[in-house]
């Protein structure tokens, strides 16, 4: 009896030959019917901005701040906000929208705060407390 040898006879083998090629394909038809998405962060689009000076403008160099005894606060001779009004957010605002322009401007923000003499001290450190808000660091007490 012979042995059984399992190569003899039919040719069984597999061949990836076929295989890879129905595998490429598939990869370049699916290549080819995609469809790409773009990244919202690649959608191409420019926001406002501020526009820079090339030089500086003629601003004026103060701007003067009025406290008056009765709680009320001027700037430049326009008032803000309540005089009940700790926070103060109309004259931030303003100041804030200030300190951008002189930035813009390329001069500094300058602040001169007027006190009468019966006014509260707490109201001007309020005032104080809404430069510092608004990022002004160059303040000034004028005494008359």
């Amino acid at each position: 009896m012979k042995g059984f040898d399992p190569t003899a006879g039919e040719d069984t083998g597999f061949t990836l030959d076929s295989m890879l090629d129905i595998v490429f394909l598939l990869l370049i038809y699916f290549m080819v019917t995609a469809a790409f998405v773009q990244e919202e962060a690649d959608i191409s689009m420019s926001l406002p901005g501020r526009v820079q000076q090339s030089e500086p403008l003629d601003m004026p160099e103060e701007q003067v701040l009025d406290i008056r005894a009765d709680g009320s606060v001027w700037l430049n001779g326009q008032p803000f906000d309540d005089p009940a009004s700790r926070d103060l957010p109309q004259l931030t605002r303003v100041l804030s929208r200030f300190r951008m322009a002189a930035a813009d401007a390329k001069v500094p923000a300058f602040i001169v705060v007027q006190a009468e003499d019966n006014a509260a001290h707490q109201r001007i450190i309020d005032v104080l407390n809404a430069c510092a808000v608004a990022e002004i660091s160059l303040v000034s007490f004028n005494l008359e």
